[in-house]
């Protein structure tokens, strides 16, 4: 009796490793969202695409707290740097901003990521980058 069910088992096995050679895949996708969250920053990066294909990214920045913040604002980059920076402004509490990049092109594969900058004290600060790797 042992015999037989490992035999089946093994038939089995082999049958799922040959349906796995098979069955084709489908793409490799670009698309993912990775999040960040930093106290009252709470910094979100979106990609929307397909392989090494980008229709786009997305950033945003929620305010968690009650309060306005300040001279914040968005970047978006990639593996080659800076692609973005989107225009400093104040953000209400519970309030979100937008930044976003749309190249709907083939591009490097790597990280693309959002990072929040807030301006203090005669420079710029990161309150948090968050990143989605793209690769085919």
């Amino acid at each position: 009796m042992m015999k037989i069910m490992r035999r089946l088992g093994m038939a089995a096995g082999a049958a799922l490793v040959a349906l796995a050679f098979v069955l084709p895949t489908g793409p490799a996708m670009a698309s993912g969202t990775s999040c960040v969250n930093r106290s009252p920053y709470y910094t979100c990066d979106y990609v929307n695409g397909s392989g090494l294909h980008v229709n786009y990214v997305q950033g945003n920045l929620h305010n968690t707290s009650g309060g306005t913040i300040t001279q914040v604002h968005l970047a978006i980059s990639g593996p080659r740097g800076v692609i973005k920076n989107c225009p400093q402004t104040n953000i209400s509490g519970n309030a979100t901003i937008y930044c976003t990049w749309s190249p709907n092109a083939n591009e490097p594969s790597g990280n693309y990521c959002t990072t929040t900058w807030k301006y203090a004290n005669g420079t710029y600060h990161n309150q948090g980058t968050a990143c989605v790797d793209v690769h085919s």
